[in-house]
C-alpha cells in the first residue's frame, strides 16, 4: 500500500514528466507539419501532403522515448531538492521514483506501440516483450547515472561527464590493442575457440539473463546508494 508522501513523490514526477512528453510532442509534431507543409507550398500537391500526413504519428515514439531517459538523467537532483523541501525522505523519495519509473515506462511503452500501428501491425508478444526490457533496463541505467551525477556540482558533472567517456575508449582502444597484440589462434585455442567451455557458456541464453539479472541489480543498489547520499547544494 502506498504511504500518503510516495503518491505526492509518483504524482510530481508524473506531472513534469507528463508536461515534458507534451511540450517535446507538440515541437515534434509543429516542426515535421512545418516541412510538409513548405513542401507543399513549393510542389502544390495535395495528395502527397495528406498522405504524408499520416507518418506524424511514427515520429512521436522516439521522442517519448529520448524524453523517458532524459527525464530519469537529469532531474534526480530537482526530485531530490523538492521532496526534502516537503519534508520527504530519501527513502519515500526512492521508492516514488523507482514506482513512477516502472509506470511511467510501461505507459510509454503501450503508447509507442499504440502509434505504431499507423505503420505497420503489432509485433510479436515476444518481440514487445524485449522491447519492453530494454527500454526498462535503459531508464533504470540512466537513472542510476542521473543520481550518480546529483551528488556533484556543477563544475564536478563537467568534469566526470567529459573525463569518464574519454577514459572508457582510452581503455576500451587499449584492451583491443593487448588483444590484437596477443595474436591469438582462435580457431584452435582451448580457452576461446569454438569448441572451448568459455564459448559454450557464453553461447547459452540463460547465460546472458543471469549476467542481465545481476547488471540490473546492480544498477539499483548503486542508484539506491547515490539517492541516500545526496544534499542540498547552493549551486
Amino acid at each position: 500500500m502506498l504511504s500518503h508522501e510516495q503518491r505526492l513523490v509518483i504524482t510530481n514526477v508524473f506531472h513534469r514528466l507528463g508536461w515534458a512528453l507534451a511540450v517535446a510532442a507538440v515541437w515534434a509534431v509543429g516542426v515535421v507539419f512545418l516541412g510538409y507543409l513548405v513542401e507543399l507550398l513549393i510542389d502544390h500537391r495535395i495528395d502527397s501532403f495528406l498522405v504524408s500526413l499520416q507518418g506524424i504519428p511514427g515520429v512521436l515514439p522516439p521522442v517519448f522515448t529520448m524524453i523517458l531517459l532524459g527525464y530519469f538523467l537529469i532531474t534526480a537532483y530537482d526530485d531530490f531538492k523538492w521532496t526534502i523541501q516537503n519534508g520527504i525522505s530519501r527513502k519515500t523519495l526512492w521508492w516514488g521514483r523507482l514506482i513512477a519509473l516502472v509506470l511511467a515506462t510501461i505507459g510509454v511503452w503501450v503508447v509507442n506501440n499504440l502509434l505504431s500501428l499507423f505503420e505497420h501491425p503489432l509485433a510479436s508478444w515476444q518481440a514487445m516483450g524485449m522491447q519492453l526490457l530494454v527500454l526498462l533496463s535503459s531508464v533504470l541505467i540512466l537513472q542510476m547515472i542521473g543520481n550518480g551525477f546529483g551528488l556533484l556540482n556543477r563544475t564536478w558533472k563537467w568534469i566526470v561527464g567529459i573525463g569518464l567517456p574519454i577514459l572508457f575508449i582510452l581503455f576500451l582502444v587499449a584492451f583491443v590493442r593487448v588483444m590484437m597484440s596477443l595474436n591469438i589462434d582462435y580457431q584452435h585455442n582451448e580457452w576461446i575457440g569454438p569448441s572451448s567451455a568459455l564459448w559454450t557458456i557464453l553461447g547459452s541464453s540463460s547465460t546472458w539473463w543471469i549476467i542481465w539479472g545481476v547488471t540490473m541489480v546492480i544498477v539499483v543498489l548503486l542508484s539506491k546508494f547515490f539517492n541516500d547520499r545526496m544534499q542540498l547544494r547552493r549551486d
